[in-house]
């Protein structure tokens, strides 16, 4: 394994970048990692794009993602490691749990789907957000329904961030902020 950066302080956190050379390095790895960890990695992803004329097609494409390490497994048969996690970085593919809030200050929420794992997250901070987001719905006539991470509907919503709603009517496109100009930089 190439150790590429390192920066660890005095209590033991900090930050190492690391790139695997043999097969044995994803065992070095899943040894380092701990569920809390955040993990940056390359991955490849079957992402959805929608023409001008309305056609749909999908493509796979190579992109980066930062998870907070929820699981990890190694299969020592093939080498690899598997790190299941949330994303907490956005990316042009990959988008973060805002637009559920927005809706909720807009008051537009009649139904709230939400995963239990997200009260279980090792970060008070994010519990604390999920649970403001629960009570805000509540308080204003808002359905909450919680789904079991344990069950494949909660899985799969696990999958698409954790959060999702139902809206009480439309609001104004979400993907993109209000104070942003239309104007492209590429």
């Amino acid at each position: 394994m190439k150790l590429i950066h390192k920066d660890i302080e005095k209590d033991n956190t900090g930050q190492v970048t690391l790139v695997p050379e043999e097969a044995e390095d994803m065992w070095h790895t899943y040894n380092l990692l701990q569920v809390g960890d955040s993990l940056r990695a390359s991955t490849i992803r079957k992402v959805q794009t929608e023409s001008t004329t309305g056609s749909v097609g999908s493509s796979r494409v190579r992109t980066t993602l930062t998870l907070c390490v929820e699981t990890i497994d190694f299969d020592s048969q093939a080498c690899r490691l598997r790190v299941k996690g949330t994303n907490i970085e956005e990316n042009q593919y990959v988008k973060v749990v805002a637009h559920v809030e927005k809706a909720a200050d807009a008051l537009a929420i009649d139904t709230l789907l939400i995963s239990d794992k997200l009260f279980r997250h090792q970060e008070i901070a994010t519990r604390s957000r999920y649970v403001r987001l629960v009570d805000n719905v509540r308080d204003n006539g808002g359905n909450v329904r919680i789904f079991s991470s344990l069950h494949v509907s909660g899985e799969q919503l696990t999958q698409l961030s954790g959060v999702a709603a139902l809206l009480r009517f439309p609001i104004a496109d979400l993907s993109e902020p209000e104070d942003e100009s239309s104007s492209d930089d590429d």
